[in-house]
Protein backbone atom coordinates (compact mmCIF):
# COMPACT_ATOMS: atom_id res chain seq x y z
CA UNK A 1 0.00 0.00 0.00
CA UNK A 2 1.73 3.35 -1.18
CA UNK A 3 2.25 6.18 1.48
CA UNK A 4 0.82 4.21 4.21
CA UNK A 5 3.45 5.94 6.57
CA UNK A 6 2.79 9.47 5.32
CA UNK A 7 -0.92 8.76 6.00
CA UNK A 8 -0.63 7.51 9.50
CA UNK A 9 1.78 10.59 10.25
CA UNK A 10 -0.82 12.80 8.58
CA UNK A 11 -3.34 11.23 11.41
CA UNK A 12 -0.50 12.26 13.46
CA UNK A 13 0.25 15.79 12.91
CA UNK A 14 -3.50 16.89 12.07
CA UNK A 15 -4.53 19.81 13.62
CA UNK A 16 -7.27 20.87 11.12
CA UNK A 17 -9.59 18.23 11.68
CA UNK A 18 -12.06 16.57 14.65
CA UNK A 19 -12.47 12.88 15.53
CA UNK A 20 -14.42 12.14 13.12
CA UNK A 21 -12.41 12.90 10.09
CA UNK A 22 -9.80 11.00 12.16
CA UNK A 23 -11.56 8.10 13.07
CA UNK A 24 -12.65 8.21 9.32
CA UNK A 25 -9.45 7.68 7.91
CA UNK A 26 -8.26 5.05 10.24
CA UNK A 27 -10.96 3.06 9.46
CA UNK A 28 -9.77 3.69 5.26
CA UNK A 29 -6.63 3.01 6.05
CA UNK A 30 -7.15 -0.44 7.38
CA UNK A 31 -9.94 -1.40 5.17
CA UNK A 32 -7.49 -0.08 2.18
CA UNK A 33 -4.34 -2.37 3.94
CA UNK A 34 -6.33 -5.08 4.39
CA UNK A 35 -7.43 -5.20 0.47
CA UNK A 36 -3.94 -4.46 -0.39
CA UNK A 37 -2.11 -7.33 -2.53
CA UNK A 38 0.73 -9.37 0.15
CA UNK A 39 3.17 -11.83 -0.03
CA UNK A 40 1.11 -13.89 1.89
CA UNK A 41 -1.52 -13.51 4.58
CA UNK A 42 0.70 -13.84 7.54
CA UNK A 43 2.72 -10.60 6.10
CA UNK A 44 -0.34 -8.67 5.74
CA UNK A 45 -1.73 -9.26 9.09
CA UNK A 46 1.72 -8.27 10.49
CA UNK A 47 1.31 -4.89 8.34
CA UNK A 48 -2.38 -4.31 9.20
CA UNK A 49 -1.45 -4.90 13.20
CA UNK A 50 1.86 -2.59 13.10
CA UNK A 51 -0.43 0.28 11.32
CA UNK A 52 -3.08 -0.30 13.75
CA UNK A 53 -0.76 -0.23 16.88
CA UNK A 54 0.71 3.06 15.03
CA UNK A 55 -2.13 4.50 14.30
CA UNK A 56 -3.58 3.84 18.13
CA UNK A 57 -0.45 5.83 19.39
CA UNK A 58 -0.45 8.79 17.61
CA UNK A 59 -3.22 10.38 18.75
CA UNK A 60 -4.22 8.55 22.33
CA UNK A 61 -6.82 11.12 23.51
CA UNK A 62 -8.90 9.66 20.97
CA UNK A 63 -10.87 6.77 22.10
CA UNK A 64 -12.14 6.23 18.97
CA UNK A 65 -9.54 5.61 16.64
CA UNK A 66 -8.22 2.64 19.56
CA UNK A 67 -11.75 1.24 18.98
CA UNK A 68 -12.08 1.12 15.62
CA UNK A 69 -8.43 -0.58 15.29
CA UNK A 70 -9.21 -3.10 18.33
CA UNK A 71 -12.97 -3.91 16.48
CA UNK A 72 -11.21 -4.39 12.74
CA UNK A 73 -8.06 -6.06 13.67
CA UNK A 74 -10.28 -8.82 16.15
CA UNK A 75 -12.55 -9.62 13.29
CA UNK A 76 -12.44 -13.06 11.91
CA UNK A 77 -11.91 -14.40 8.90
CA UNK A 78 -8.56 -13.20 8.44
CA UNK A 79 -7.77 -10.31 5.94
CA UNK A 80 -10.74 -10.71 3.86
CA UNK A 81 -13.05 -10.79 7.29
CA UNK A 82 -11.21 -7.35 8.39
CA UNK A 83 -11.82 -5.60 4.89
CA UNK A 84 -15.53 -6.58 5.50
CA UNK A 85 -15.63 -5.54 9.41
CA UNK A 86 -13.86 -2.15 8.08
CA UNK A 87 -16.38 -1.45 5.71
CA UNK A 88 -19.38 -2.25 7.91
CA UNK A 89 -17.81 -0.13 10.51
CA UNK A 90 -17.65 2.72 8.27
CA UNK A 91 -21.10 2.72 6.83
CA UNK A 92 -22.35 2.67 11.11
CA UNK A 93 -20.05 5.44 11.75
CA UNK A 94 -21.41 7.93 9.56
CA UNK A 95 -24.73 6.81 9.89
CA UNK A 96 -24.61 7.38 14.03
CA UNK A 97 -25.18 11.35 14.13
CA UNK A 98 -28.74 11.00 12.11
CA UNK A 99 -29.09 8.71 15.17
CA UNK A 100 -27.57 10.93 17.93
CA UNK A 101 -29.48 13.91 16.52
CA UNK A 102 -33.38 12.25 17.35
CA UNK A 103 -32.06 11.50 20.34
CA UNK A 104 -30.64 14.60 21.59
CA UNK A 105 -32.94 17.09 19.37
CA UNK A 106 -35.41 17.62 22.61
CA UNK A 107 -32.23 19.17 24.72
CA UNK A 108 -31.01 21.64 21.12
CA UNK A 109 -33.48 24.58 21.94
CA UNK A 110 -33.14 28.16 22.68
CA UNK A 111 -29.66 29.54 23.50
CA UNK A 112 -26.83 27.14 23.15
CA UNK A 113 -22.97 27.29 23.98
CA UNK A 114 -20.54 25.05 22.34
CA UNK A 115 -16.69 24.90 22.21
CA UNK A 116 -14.03 23.07 19.80
CA UNK A 117 -15.16 22.22 16.18
CA UNK A 118 -17.17 19.32 16.55
CA UNK A 119 -18.49 17.73 13.59
CA UNK A 120 -21.19 16.01 15.32
CA UNK A 121 -22.45 18.83 17.38
CA UNK A 122 -22.57 21.31 13.99
CA UNK A 123 -24.58 18.38 12.09
CA UNK A 124 -27.05 18.27 15.30
CA UNK A 125 -27.24 21.97 15.66
CA UNK A 126 -27.96 22.49 12.06
CA UNK A 127 -30.95 19.69 11.85
CA UNK A 128 -32.08 21.72 14.91
CA UNK A 129 -31.82 25.07 13.77
CA UNK A 130 -35.66 25.88 13.54
CA UNK A 131 -35.56 25.44 17.47
CA UNK A 132 -32.62 27.37 18.37
CA UNK A 133 -32.37 30.95 18.83
CA UNK A 134 -28.76 31.58 19.00
CA UNK A 135 -25.20 29.55 19.26
CA UNK A 136 -22.52 31.02 21.53
CA UNK A 137 -18.67 29.67 20.31
CA UNK A 138 -15.90 29.94 22.24
CA UNK A 139 -13.13 30.54 19.93
CA UNK A 140 -10.82 27.85 21.15
CA UNK A 141 -7.12 28.98 21.79
CA UNK A 142 -4.62 27.96 20.20
CA UNK A 143 -5.62 26.72 16.99
CA UNK A 144 -9.23 28.96 17.24
CA UNK A 145 -11.18 26.43 15.86
CA UNK A 146 -13.90 27.91 17.01
CA UNK A 147 -13.86 30.32 14.50
CA UNK A 148 -14.16 28.17 12.05
CA UNK A 149 -17.11 26.79 13.62
CA UNK A 150 -19.27 29.89 13.75
CA UNK A 151 -18.42 30.32 10.18
CA UNK A 152 -20.28 27.08 9.66
CA UNK A 153 -23.57 27.63 11.69
CA UNK A 154 -23.58 31.29 10.28
CA UNK A 155 -23.64 29.52 6.55
CA UNK A 156 -26.19 27.27 8.21
CA UNK A 157 -28.42 30.62 8.87
CA UNK A 158 -28.17 29.95 12.55
CA UNK A 159 -27.63 33.57 14.62
CA UNK A 160 -24.02 33.37 16.15
CA UNK A 161 -22.17 34.84 18.83
CA UNK A 162 -18.36 34.24 18.28
CA UNK A 163 -16.56 34.77 21.93
CA UNK A 164 -13.04 34.36 23.74
CA UNK A 165 -13.12 31.56 25.72
CA UNK A 166 -12.60 33.41 28.97
CA UNK A 167 -15.63 34.97 28.23
CA UNK A 168 -17.91 32.09 28.95
CA UNK A 169 -18.73 32.76 32.37
CA UNK A 170 -20.12 35.94 31.49
CA UNK A 171 -22.69 34.49 28.39
CA UNK A 172 -23.51 31.40 30.40
CA UNK A 173 -26.51 32.84 32.33
CA UNK A 174 -28.21 33.46 29.02
CA UNK A 175 -27.88 29.87 28.25
CA UNK A 176 -30.46 27.36 27.75
CA UNK A 177 -27.95 24.29 27.94
CA UNK A 178 -23.93 23.69 26.93
CA UNK A 179 -23.62 20.93 24.18
CA UNK A 180 -19.66 19.96 23.14
CA UNK A 181 -18.64 16.82 21.60
CA UNK A 182 -16.01 14.28 22.71
CA UNK A 183 -12.38 12.95 22.14
CA UNK A 184 -12.87 10.02 24.07
CA UNK A 185 -15.64 8.96 26.98
CA UNK A 186 -13.50 7.22 29.78
CA UNK A 187 -15.12 3.94 31.80
CA UNK A 188 -16.33 6.05 34.69
CA UNK A 189 -18.12 8.52 32.41
CA UNK A 190 -15.09 11.30 32.36
CA UNK A 191 -14.93 13.18 29.03
CA UNK A 192 -11.16 14.07 27.20
CA UNK A 193 -12.28 16.78 25.08
CA UNK A 194 -10.60 20.18 23.61
CA UNK A 195 -8.41 22.28 26.73
CA UNK A 196 -11.46 24.35 28.31
CA UNK A 197 -14.04 22.03 28.25
CA UNK A 198 -13.76 21.13 32.11
CA UNK A 199 -13.66 24.81 33.06
CA UNK A 200 -17.23 25.13 31.16
CA UNK A 201 -18.72 22.57 32.50
CA UNK A 202 -17.77 23.70 35.90
CA UNK A 203 -18.99 27.16 35.27
CA UNK A 204 -21.53 25.28 33.94
CA UNK A 205 -22.41 23.75 37.65
CA UNK A 206 -22.34 26.77 39.06
CA UNK A 207 -25.00 28.50 36.59
CA UNK A 208 -27.20 25.64 36.66
CA UNK A 209 -26.98 25.25 33.22
CA UNK A 210 -27.08 21.85 31.85
CA UNK A 211 -23.72 20.07 29.89
CA UNK A 212 -24.88 17.55 26.95
CA UNK A 213 -21.78 15.72 25.69
CA UNK A 214 -22.65 14.43 21.98
CA UNK A 215 -20.62 11.45 20.56
CA UNK A 216 -20.87 7.98 19.00
CA UNK A 217 -20.44 5.12 21.25
CA UNK A 218 -17.34 3.97 19.35
CA UNK A 219 -15.94 7.18 21.48
CA UNK A 220 -16.11 5.21 24.58
CA UNK A 221 -12.80 3.77 26.42
CA UNK A 222 -12.80 0.64 28.71
CA UNK A 223 -9.92 2.45 30.52
CA UNK A 224 -10.58 4.67 33.63
CA UNK A 225 -8.81 7.98 34.11
CA UNK A 226 -4.86 7.82 35.44
CA UNK A 227 -3.55 10.92 35.27
CA UNK A 228 -1.50 9.58 32.58
CA UNK A 229 -0.98 13.62 30.84
CA UNK A 230 0.34 12.10 28.14
CA UNK A 231 -3.61 10.93 26.95
CA UNK A 232 -4.02 15.09 26.89
CA UNK A 233 -1.65 15.53 23.81
CA UNK A 234 0.76 18.10 24.79
CA UNK A 235 2.01 20.19 21.40
CA UNK A 236 3.97 22.87 20.56
CA UNK A 237 4.66 26.00 22.91
CA UNK A 238 5.20 28.21 19.62
CA UNK A 239 1.13 27.65 19.29
CA UNK A 240 0.73 29.90 22.78
CA UNK A 241 3.04 32.21 22.33
CA UNK A 242 5.11 32.27 19.03
CA UNK A 243 8.62 34.61 20.27
CA UNK A 244 9.80 32.60 23.66
CA UNK A 245 10.22 34.84 26.97
CA UNK A 246 13.09 33.97 28.65
CA UNK A 247 12.70 32.00 32.22
CA UNK A 248 8.68 31.41 31.42
CA UNK A 249 7.85 27.55 30.51
CA UNK A 250 4.68 27.74 28.14
CA UNK A 251 2.56 24.41 27.92
CA UNK A 252 0.14 23.55 25.31
CA UNK A 253 -2.09 20.72 25.73
CA UNK A 254 -5.22 20.02 23.87
CA UNK A 255 -7.49 18.40 25.42
CA UNK A 256 -8.55 18.27 29.50
CA UNK A 257 -10.54 15.80 31.43
CA UNK A 258 -13.83 16.79 32.50
CA UNK A 259 -15.09 14.62 35.68
CA UNK A 260 -18.34 12.76 34.67
CA UNK A 261 -20.47 14.04 37.63
CA UNK A 262 -20.60 17.76 35.97
CA UNK A 263 -21.79 16.18 32.11
CA UNK A 264 -25.83 15.93 32.76
CA UNK A 265 -25.87 13.66 29.88
CA UNK A 266 -23.97 12.04 27.04
CA UNK A 267 -26.04 11.25 24.07
CA UNK A 268 -24.78 8.53 21.38
CA UNK A 269 -26.44 6.97 18.65
CA UNK A 270 -27.23 3.83 21.30
CA UNK A 271 -29.35 6.01 23.38
CA UNK A 272 -29.60 8.83 26.13
CA UNK A 273 -27.48 7.97 29.32
CA UNK A 274 -27.41 9.61 33.00
CA UNK A 275 -25.61 7.58 35.35
CA UNK A 276 -25.82 3.78 33.79
CA UNK A 277 -21.94 2.16 33.96
CA UNK A 278 -20.69 3.65 30.13
CA UNK A 279 -18.85 0.18 29.96
CA UNK A 280 -21.94 -1.45 29.41
CA UNK A 281 -22.04 0.41 26.20
CA UNK A 282 -19.05 -0.28 24.42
Amino acid sequence: MKNLQERIEAVRNDREHGSRWLVGETIAILEELARAPHSSPEEGLAQLRAAGEELMQARPAMAAIAGAVRRILQAPGGLAGMALEAARLREEYERAPQAIIAHARPLLAGTLMTHSLSGTVLEALHACASQIKRVIVLEGRPRYEGREMARRLQAMNLAVTLITDAEAAIFLPSCTAVVVGADSVLANGDVLNKAGTALLAWASRGYGIPFYVLCESLKISPQPWTGDLSLLEEKEPEEVLDEPIAGIEVRNFYFDRTPGELVTAIVTERGFFNKEPLSDFR
